[in-house]
């Protein structure tokens, strides 16, 4: 064989065994797992100018101590490059970029590199030299990292707000090729305008590459995780969030392309026990659908390091620990031991592994993190009572097991203060039977803190109640609760005789309307709401449907009535009533909704319509805001949807005696 056919199948060979051991995107999904961003860091014009100071190599090693896999790095280029031709990028903030990347590569990590922030470019897009100033430092960028670790990933760009689909499709488009030219294999991360979500995502262009993956970002609801406004964890919030991880892994089964949900979070302001469901929901549906995933950390708002001292706060082993096999629906609850009358604190959670490893339970006082041991359980537990706690402190469990392979389980914590006096317990001593009349002045009895929470400490028409600081005013034979306030609220023990679908109603009177106020079930995790009108005095009481029915479970439970803005009424009571024990008619065999979830379109088939009594149907979004009503006059009703902006709404049906709810999806 003569030596220039020797050199060809050397060169053959080694370019078969170069394209075998190059790394897919399926790969590097599966390896990335569980990351974290070093955010607000450097984006700033100046490197430590906002609310971080620089990157330091300690950082990585506390990723590392933790367990994460992977780190995105957020990096603005314009206020370190030239802004006339040939736009170089000043070589000491390339050095530096450099030094921070290689801390990731050196300790094997996965490292994502952006450009973050570059207002300049997705205000100005249309002008030819803004493209190329980007152009330019994409060139340089992908030249010197171009000898990187495979494991070294660059994403286009960051949230490019202001920018068309067309125009970012253009841009992804023209910065691919870009890296190509130096980087043929390296792995490119691509999304789409706006904010990046995923709706964004589905809209761009599918670029023609074998080495991508898509990116989004969602921070769902924004009301909850960005604003910190109510709470999260109702089976509605659930399934909206399972409803968007479940279409985004359908556009990436159907396109074939690998998923990193690279930016997801909730603000430290946000409630509590809220904030760790929402992290531990995210966890465990990026695991389920094999996303990568990497949390927003910008070391304020949305800080998970504490980069002052490089230590972790609980969320940490909520994003490192936490599986579809985790312990779930934790919830924590105040009682008095009947006996002594010392307080007791409740921990119940849910099993979901089948292995046989002792549950252990840790205790931090306060909110600081410093949990230690306090039970070891059996395999099977799924409670524990505390009987070592004090009044007026605030307490935070958290519970882990393992796998028969070793692998840790944790659970996600639940805080609770022990405030007062927590004897709760019901107002008469016999908790209200539901179907039934619930007065308003009847709260439990425990005092500031456990059975209500008042904006004001004096009761102010003192007509009931006088010790206590809700505001309880005398109506003919009775009392009703007057001068409500945002925030406050009212806790009331119920005794569910029978589960089922119940709506209810509520007798208000107010001169200004507009209030809003929601009932919360704690055993279901659970909400109702309804906006109070303008009633023409505060003494005409009118009664009012809420916006939405809710299903309840049999048994005890207690019920938080919270009050939603300062558009205040007065309220008398709330009659509970059953839905089946409302009309004969089965309306989830009559009423037939779809397609569900719809794109726009949504017909409405009710069977035999002439012996059913349905004549209206209401849609309500998640928020319990009236969104549309429509009369039904006939067998099929066809709405248009389109204009709605994508999410879950509520159809209540109503007639004679009938009130029915059915959710439906649009996106």
């Amino acid at each position: 064989m003569s030596n220039n056919w020797t050199a060809t199948i050397t060169i053959i060979l080694i370019s078969i065994f170069s394209a075998i051991a190059q790394l897919t995107p399926e790969q590097a999904i599966a390896e990335m797992g569980r990351g974290i961003n070093l955010g607000n860091t450097l984006e700033p014009p100046t490197e430590g100018s906002w609310n971080n100071g620089p990157a330091r190599e300690s950082f990585f090693d506390a990723y590392v101590d933790a367990g994460f896999s992977n780190i995105r790095i957020p990096v603005r280029w314009d206020q370190h490059t030239s802004n006339s031709t040939p736009f170089v990028v000043n070589s000491n903030w390339m050095d530096r970029v450099e030094e921070v990347v290689d801390w990731g590569l050196s300790r094997g990590f996965y490292v994502t590199l952006n450009g973050h922030h570059e207002d300049w470019l997705k205000n100005n897009y249309a002008l030819p030299n803004i493209r190329a100033r980007y152009d330019a430092i994409w060139t340089q960028v992908a030249e010197r990292f171009k000898d990187k670790s495979e494991k070294l990933l660059f994403e286009i760009i960051n949230e490019p707000k202001g920018m068309t689909v067309a125009e970012v499709d253009d841009l992804n488009n023209r910065i691919l090729g870009i890296m190509r030219e130096t980087n043929p294999t390296r792995i490119v991360i691509y999304g789409g305008n706006m904010y990046a979500n995923s709706e964004q995502l589905f809209d761009a262009e599918i670029l023609d590459d074998e080495y991508i993956i898509g990116y989004y970002h969602a921070y769902d609801p924004w009301q909850f995780s960005g604003e910190g406004q109510g709470t999260w964890g109702s089976p509605g919030d659930y399934q909206l969030l399972n409803n968007k991880y479940q279409e985004v892994a359908n556009w990436s089964a159907d396109n074939e392309i690998p998923i990193h949900h690279s930016e997801f979070g909730a603000i430290h302001e946000c409630d509590y026990n809220s904030r760790m469901r929402i992290y531990a929901h995210n966890v465990e549906r990026c695991i389920v659908h094999n996303f990568a995933f990497s949390v927003w950390d910008d070391g304020g708002m949305f800080g998970i390091l504490n980069r002052s001292n490089n230590t972790w706060p609980e969320v940490k082993d909520i994003l490192v620990h936490y599986y579809p096999d985790s312990p779930n629906e934790i919830l924590s609850t105040a009682s008095q031991d009947t006996d002594t009358g010392n307080p007791i604190i409740n921990v119940n959670w849910n099993n979901r592994t089948n292995s046989t490893n002792s549950i252990i339970l840790e205790r931090a006082n306060n909110t600081a993190n410093n949990f230690e041991q306090i039970a070891e359980l059996a395999y099977d537990a799924t409670s524990y009572s505390d009987t070592t706690v004090e009044l007026g402190k605030t307490y935070t469990y958290r519970m882990y097991t393992t796998r028969d392979d070793g692998t840790l389980l944790h659970g996600y914590p639940t805080r609770i203060k022990v405030d007062g006096t927590v004897d709760q317990a019901p107002f008469t001593g016999t908790a209200t039977e539901i179907p039934g009349i619930l007065e308003a002045e009847e709260y439990d009895v425990g005092g500031e803190g456990v059975s209500y929470e008042d904006a004001d400490p004096n009761n102010i028409p003192n007509a009931f109640r006088m010790d206590e600081g809700v505001d309880i005013g005398a109506y003919g034979d009775g009392f009703v609760l007057e001068y409500t306030e945002d925030g406050e609220w009212l806790e009331y023990t119920v005794n569910v005789t029978e589960s089922g679908s119940y709506h209810i109603t509520a007798d208000v009177a107010s001169e200004v309307g507009g209030g809003d106020f929601s009932l919360f079930f704690f055993k279901n995790f659970t909400t109702v709401n309804f906006d109070t009108p303008n009633t023409g005095s505060w003494t005409n009481y009118e009664e009012i449907t809420a916006l939405n029915t809710v299903n309840l479970e049999e048994g005890e439970q207690v019920i938080r009535l919270a009050i939603n803005n300062n558009n205040s009424f007065n309220l008398d009571k709330l009659n509970f009533q059953l839905a089946t024990n409302t009309s004969d008619v089965n309306l989830e065999n009559i009423v037939t909704v779809g397609p569900n979830p719809t794109k726009g379109n949504l017909s409405i088939e009710v069977t035999d319509f002439e012996k059913n009594n349905i004549n209206r149907v209401t849609i309500f979004d998640v928020d319990g805001e009236s969104i549309d009503s429509f009369d039904i006059s006939k067998k099929i009703l066809n709405i248009d949807m389109s204009e709605y902006s994508n999410g879950l709404y509520i159809l209540n049906f109503s007639g004679n005696n009938i009130s029915y709810s059915q959710s439906v999806i649009k996106h």
